[in-house]
């Protein structure tokens, strides 16, 4: 009884969260609590209403669509662990990297998105002249993403290759 216990408060959980983030995609597809969005907050009510914030707002919508795949995954992974199986561990392993996945692509999408209209923006306020300040933004953006693209290498070593040794 203790493990139907667990098994049913993870499902509830799994419920709320699914629930979450469909409300959240929702509104943020129809351009609504876009405040809530990090670093959007202090956005005045005239900018709001900018098409930037409204492609923002789909952009973000798409991500918490990614976010209920990635939980639906996630669950189907301790469904065919429990289930068991010849494979059933092979199977749960692709399901977790899928779900993780499903979470991180879309978020570096919408960074990678957002930066470059912004940039866009800012060459449109200053003229199509380019000076040393964005040439200096543009070497910031591409050490940033070799640090990124470091670190997720690391991150798939050690789970591809170091943890599987450890464990066998």
């Amino acid at each position: 009884m203790e493990e139907f216990g667990k098994h049913l408060a993870g499902a509830v959980f799994w419920l709320a969260m699914f629930a979450l983030f469909a409300v959240l995609g929702w509104k943020f597809w129809h351009g609504q609590w876009l405040r809530l969005i990090a670093g959007n907050n202090l956005v005045s009510d005239e900018e709001q209403k900018s098409p930037f914030q409204r492609a923002l707002g789909r952009r973000m919508g798409v991500v918490m669509l990614c976010c209920c795949g990635s939980l639906a995954a996630l669950a189907a992974s301790s469904f065919v662990e429990a289930a068991g199986g010849p494979s059933a561990g092979a199977v749960s392993d692709a399901l977790v990297a899928a779900g993780i996945a499903g979470i991180v692509v879309p978020c570096i999408w919408v960074v990678v998105w957002s930066n470059v209209q912004g940039r866009k923006a800012r060459c449109g306020q200053e003229g199509a002249r380019e000076d040393s300040r964005t040439a200096e933004d543009r070497r910031l953006d591409r050490l940033s993403g070799r640090v990124l693209l470091a670190i997720l290498g690391i991150y798939l070593l050690v789970m591809l290759v170091v943890v599987p040794l450890a464990a066998g």
